[in-house]
């Protein structure tokens, strides 16, 4: 979060706004749960798991954009399609 929601000053990693008095910690824990699915994505994705990859993107989108988020979901989701098409293409021959 680089500024609060209510009042729109900056964020000082605290987790009431100095300026409004806003309480942000409900967001801040929304942020840090879409960020650790971001993670979890990207890890899936590496061990060769788009499924699982395209659903804790998804997860994390839900919560919080992120374009690292939304690149994972459509690698990951490129990736099942290439992976039917392969299947597919072996019930063929």
């Amino acid at each position: 979060m680089e500024r609060c929601p209510v009042c729109r000053a900056r964020f000082k990693e605290e987790p009431v706004c100095y300026r409004c008095g806003a309480d942000l910690s409900a967001l801040l824990v929304i942020e840090a749960e879409a960020a650790a699915l971001e993670q979890q994505a990207v890890a899936l994705l590496e061990t060769g798991q788009p499924l699982e990859a395209r659903r804790a993107a998804e997860q994390a989108l839900m919560l919080l954009y992120s374009p690292l988020a939304a690149t994972v979901q459509d690698f990951a989701h490129r990736e099942l399609v290439a992976g039917e098409a392969r299947r597919l293409e072996r019930l063929l021959r």
